[in-house]
């Protein structure tokens, strides 16, 4: 560091007899200033760094700690004269690299480094490397981390400030989704029941996945120096994995299909004749069904993995119906006679299904059809759970899903596993012939 300059009228208290609700300025070097400001309620001072670019003919200013005006002086928030020049000076130099990086593309950090600057380069990477479910991804961290942990630098980031975070959000109500044009979030009651308080650690735990992504994403880029000990020390909350799943038998699906707009029962049919999910559903183009080999294409998935769906008999004539009249590029599920006021870049067209588009239509059938509430994804697990009690291995059924193994489909289906078996066993196992029959009969109780 260089040797620091004197200032007669900055580096010792007679800045105290400086006009008060004024800046006094020190150059640096030129267009490179250190600021003292003095506030006009009596007290102690600020100091701010100060760099005019001739170039852009931008001015930027940053506060970098506060006087030793009436405390002691920590080298971090409470800054002599000498102290807050070598700060500054450090600051301008991180400037310069940081503008010579940005003409090559590549960023680093000026100031402060905060969990919003965190969250805002994991999700900007994340784009970059086309990661799945950004929006929703994204939607939790603005809505959950950033609020309370945003303004904190990630270097005075602790242990103890995330647990507490973590444990305030798992006891938290869940948010519901507002109507159009609310501008405050809804909230539902609080988690009272053992269950609703499991899904409130499971969503706290997938929340918490979010920020160590973000924090270890920071580490590994270099935006931050240490080990990452204040957020890999944090442990996700115990016993919120038991994962309680709702399967519609036969006939609920088909008082679903029935209380269903006409659009919308096609995308409904879809997810129960093939197990897909939403997003996947509405990108499917005409030419992703095959009629003479009986599948669907599943071309964007959210393992990043494309699939062939294969379908029954019936699935496969209703599907052929569906695609009559249709050229091969468009979309094989639309809406109808839908009005929008705005639409997102990624809208192949104004008949697309849009991200959020299925949740009221789905509420509104079940309400018709006389059904507890149930999510679009429940028409995925429905599916799943018919073909398990069908016998079909899972090793097929998590092929159909998109899974790469069978651990999903045991994690959520594996319970109705036994019972299929067992009911397999029973109908398909040869009989042998070779059992005497017992010589007593079983009482008979009245």
């Amino acid at each position: 560091m260089a040797r620091t300059k004197r200032s007669s009228k900055l580096d010792s208290k007679k800045r105290l007899t400086l006009e008060a609700g004024a800046r006094h300025l020190d150059p640096i070097s030129p267009g490179q200033y250190l600021i003292y400001q003095r506030p006009k309620s009596g007290a102690a001072g600020s100091w701010l760094a100060r760099s005019y670019d001739k170039t852009s003919g931008k001015q930027v200013q940053v506060r970098i700690g506060t006087a030793d005006d009436f405390n002691d002086p920590d080298g971090d928030q409470i800054l002599t004269f000498g102290q807050a020049q070598d700060k500054a000076k450090e600051l301008f130099k991180k400037t310069e690299e940081a503008k010579k990086a940005a003409e090559q593309g590549e960023i680093i950090t000026v100031g402060p480094y905060t969990v919003e600057d965190a969250i805002s380069d994991y999700l900007a990477d994340g784009k970059r490397r086309g990661m799945k479910a950004l929006n929703r991804t994204e939607l939790a961290a603005r809505a959950h981390i950033v609020p309370i942990l945003g303004p904190i630098e990630v270097t005075k980031l602790t242990r103890t400030r995330i647990e507490s975070w973590q444990s305030k959000l798992s006891e938290s109500p869940r948010r519901i989704r507002s109507k159009m044009g609310a501008t405050t979030p809804t909230f539902a009651a609080a988690p009272k029941t053992a269950e609703e308080k499991r899904a409130r650690k499971d969503t706290a735990n997938r929340i918490l996945t979010i920020l160590k992504a973000a924090l270890n994403h920071a580490l590994d880029r270099g935006r931050v120096s240490g080990s990452g000990d204040a957020w890999k020390a944090v442990k996700p909350n115990p016993n919120s994995g038991s994962v309680r799943i709702r399967f519609l038998e036969v006939e609920d699906q088909q008082r679903i299909v029935n209380a269903c707009a006409p659009d919308f029962r096609r995308l409904v049919q879809a997810a129960l004749f093939t197990g897909a999910r939403y997003g996947e559903l509405t990108k499917l183009k005409v030419d992703d069904f095959n009629l003479q080999a009986r599948t669907l294409f599943i071309a964007e998935s959210k393992s990043g993995r494309p699939r062939h769906v294969v379908l029954t008999e019936e699935a496969g004539i209703w599907l052929n119906g569906i695609v009559a009249g249709k050229a091969a590029g468009d979309l094989l599920f639309t809406r109808d006679s839908v009005k929008r006021r705005s639409r997102g870049e990624s809208m192949e067209n104004n008949d697309s299904w849009a991200h959020a588009d299925q949740q009221r239509p789905i509420d509104a059938a079940c309400k018709q059809a006389g059904l507890d509430p149930v999510r679009f994804h429940e028409l995925r697990h429905s599916y799943a759970s018919s073909l398990i009690n069908k016998g079909v291995p899972l090793a097929y059924i998590a092929a159909q899903l998109g899974h790469s193994d069978t651990r999903m489909v045991e994690k959520h289906y594996g319970h109705l596993a036994p019972n299929a078996m067992a009911d397999a066993i029973r109908s398909l196992a040869p009989k042998l012939g070779i059992a005497e029959p017992p010589k007593f009969q079983n009482l008979q109780i009245s």
